[in-house]
């Protein structure tokens, strides 16, 4: 049997009216004594009331759903994405918000679904640019308030919630040179996003910083993982690296793998680091040092962004909140035992 406004009202013996205004947390409904309005959501719950939000949101106007974008197909979908999702969920939940979400293969299509569901809260964990400026165009015709996750803001006035990349390359740098080591190398990738670019332009930081030369031998940025390291570690003893820095856990994971093949002593011949905190890193053959990306947090900021709230962080000159990672220390980076 379906359990209605007046059954609580009469259990608590008030009126149906202020029920309402309790269930759906109106600003009205702070008149009423605490010790009411808990008895009130007590019966609630014991009674197993469901709000209808579909048919409060057009009583009301106010729908009190948000929409998170990205790329969620099987074959694209990133592990990191799910714990921003588990953030987002969790700070949503926390403000009495409901989560739809949207694959971004086919933008026009699920902004038409977003329209008709009177949805105005939109977060995005797109990376690519192109898909980035459509959504933020959909969003501006549509009326809609957006949040970017995982990339940079590509559009003036719109924030996004992302990692300070850079500032994780160079704590992960220096943590190296405090070791001893000289002779540090990048694994890196094409840079074809600006979270690449950042982590690049870091370990070039943290390098000057530590007061280090940067050798070209010992610098890749390619999809060709394991040669660029099987050549790394082919030089010279006195020019190969003594450690390692992968701009992805993976990328470090195959530079251990490598060198394991080519006969070297991991950590003590290679230190690596890696950046992500990704459970491959705790299963590699040395626990991998790392780089935490802080992801929960970045989604709980990007609900509370949407939803007009305050956060912690002051956003930089393009509407960009810079979230600072962390250095996981596990026992692939130890101290340089290279002999003069």
């Amino acid at each position: 049997m379906t359990v209605t406004l007046k059954d609580i009202a009469k259990l608590a013996n008030i009126d149906a009216g202020a029920v309402s205004r309790t269930l759906r947390n109106h600003p009205k409904a702070q008149e009423l004594r605490p010790e009411t309005r808990e008895r009130i959501l007590k019966i609630a719950k014991d009674l197993g009331y469901q709000c209808n939000l579909l048919a409060s949101s057009i009583r009301t106007g106010r729908v009190t759903t948000m929409a998170v974008i990205g790329r969620f197909a099987q074959d694209n979908f990133e592990p990191s994405d799910s714990q921003i999702l588990s953030g987002i969920f969790k700070e949503a939940t926390a403000n009495d918000y409901g989560i739809k979400v949207f694959d971004d293969s086919d933008l026009p299509r699920i902004f038409a679904e977003i329209a008709g569901n009177r949805i105005q809260l939109v977060a995005s964990l797109s990376v690519a640019e192109t898909v980035r400026i459509q959504t933020a165009e959909l969003c501006r015709k549509n009326g809609m308030r957006l949040v970017f996750l995982n990339e940079h803001t590509p559009r003036a006035n719109i924030p996004s919630v992302i990692l300070d990349n850079a500032d994780g390359a160079i704590q992960a740098v220096r943590h190296l040179a405090g070791l001893g080591h000289r002779r540090i190398a990048l694994l890196c990738v094409p840079h074809r996003f600006h979270y690449v670019r950042e982590r690049h332009r870091g370990y070039l930081e943290g390098m000057k910083l530590a007061g280090l030369p940067v050798d070209p031998e010992l610098v890749s940025c390619t999809d060709d993982t394991e040669g660029a390291a099987r050549r790394m570690l082919s030089l010279p003893r006195r020019k190969r690296p003594t450690a390692l820095f992968g701009i992805a856990d993976n990328l470090a994971i195959i530079a251990q793998n490598t060198a394991l093949r080519m006969g070297f002593r991991i950590p003590q011949e290679l230190s690596t680091i890696g950046f992500g905190a990704s459970d491959a890193g705790t299963f590699s053959y040395c626990r991998l040092t790392t780089i935490c990306e802080n992801l929960a947090l970045r989604g709980r900021l990007a609900v509370r962004l949407l939803l007009g709230k305050s956060v912690d962080i002051t956003p930089d000159g393009d509407g960009n909140y810079l979230i600072r990672p962390s250095l996981i220390r596990r026992e692939s980076a130890e101290n340089c035992n290279e002999t003069p």
